[in-house]
């Protein structure tokens, strides 16, 4: 990208000197100075982010914690705006520190930050452990009822909702591996694992996580695990009727990746989720798997772009669109919240916000811990009227 504006590496180390410098100034951190470094090194490269992908883990190389490298990759995100979305490398850092002593691997799991890199830690740490062995359908049952209990509350990890939701979600990445990619069998894993899991039905995101790995293959490992069972477009209706209920939504739902140019338009986004009856929570799930990827992948959480795009549908989606787009921000990075708030601020001024403040009133309690200092804050910032649920 910086290739085709001459100048901004130049400027880009000279912003990362003076940061660093009042980061260092301020609180002595030896962190900022291994983020100082890996921000130089990728300053002249053509896709910064990707860049940072692949030179911060290697931090772990050089003894830095997983936790410690987190910390490295919050600096580095204040000083490059550029690199919002991190999800890939928590799955990175995590699966390396699983490497470590694999037999950990559900420590590392409730290790993982959150509030960063759109919780991509924890998954990291189940695919890890079993992505080079699928099991035989003995050792499966067994494995159920350890992973049973893989997503509660223990003395040591207390968990937000969307910390539940993402380590199950997580787990149907997991069943995927475990089963050679037999999805019929991966999906009783979910059954088995996912249901009043901490009080909670999670289901349905457990099966999300197990068609994202046919439709969305992220390393080579993954195209392995999947090769000879690719669906194209034209095979996803067939693919998907096999199932019924909520395990066929999430395969509607999760194929977005074969309609990647049609969905980065407002016609395309309403086809797309059109399968569903008007209405239903299906529909409105559908819409919100699609304006959570668009807010990252599409928009890289740009908030005119997004505001752009939400005007162009039709009243009741367009407030969906806010609303989503803005929770969207507090769970990738909990520093968003003033970002996810000006957003809703944006639509109130379109007269399309009142969904998106609600939206952020649940999320206080959803995303972070009731009373605490993030919950609070994003509780002060919603109008009092929207308030219902959340403390200031």
């Amino acid at each position: 990208m910086n290739k085709r504006l001459p100048g901004i590496a130049t400027l880009l180390t000279l912003a990362v000197g003076i940061a660093a410098l009042a980061i260092l100034t301020v609180r002595g951190d030896a962190f900022a100075r291994e983020a100082t470094r890996v921000v130089e090194i990728c300053a002249d490269a053509e896709n910064r982010p990707l860049c940072y992908d692949k030179e911060i883990p290697k931090l772990m190389d050089e003894g830095l914690s997983m936790e410690e490298t987190f910390a490295v990759t919050r600096i580095v995100q204040d000083f490059d705006p550029t690199y919002v979305y991190c999800h890939v490398l928590g799955h990175i850092l995590s699966e390396k520190e699983t490497a470590k002593d694999p037999s950990k691997w559900l420590e590392v799991v409730h290790r993982a930050p959150s509030g960063i890199c759109s919780n991509g830690g924890i998954h990291g740490a189940f695919q890890e452990r079993f992505r080079t062995e699928s099991l035989p359908d003995a050792e499966v049952e067994e494995l159920k009822l350890i992973l049973k209990g893989a997503c509660r509350e223990t003395d040591s990890w207390r968990p937000t909702r969307m910390e539940q939701a993402t380590c199950t979600h997580a787990l149907g990445h997991l069943s995927m591996y475990i089963t050679n990619a037999n999805m019929a069998r991966s999906l009783s894993v979910c059954d088995a694992v996912a249901y009043n899991e901490g009080g909670y039905d999670f289901r349905q995101l457990c099966y999300d996580g197990a068609f994202m790995q046919i439709y969305q293959p992220l390393e080579p490992e993954d195209f392995d695990l999947i090769a000879g069972k690719e669906v194209s477009p034209q095979e996803r209706d067939a693919f998907c009727g096999r199932f019924s209920g909520a395990a066929h939504d999430s395969c509607i739902t999760e194929s977005w990746p074969l309609y990647r140019s049609e969905i980065e338009t407002s016609e395309g986004s309403i086809s797309f989720c059109g399968v569903f009856q008007s209405g239903s929570a299906a529909k409105e799930r559908c819409f919100r798997g699609l304006f959570y990827v668009l807010t990252a992948v599409a928009f890289n959480f740009d908030e005119n772009k997004i505001a752009s795009f939400c005007s162009s549908l039709p009243l009741g989606i367009a407030e969906q669109c806010f609303a989503n787009a803005a929770s969207r921000m507090i769970e990738t990075d909990w520093r968003n919240i003033e970002r996810s708030v000006a957003l809703c601020d944006a639509a109130a001024a379109r007269d399309r916000g009142d969904a998106c403040y609600r939206e952020l009133a649940v999320y206080a309690t959803y995303n972070f811990h009731a009373g605490s200092r993030e919950s609070k804050s994003l509780c002060r910032a919603v109008p009092e009227r929207f308030r219902l649920g959340c403390t200031p």
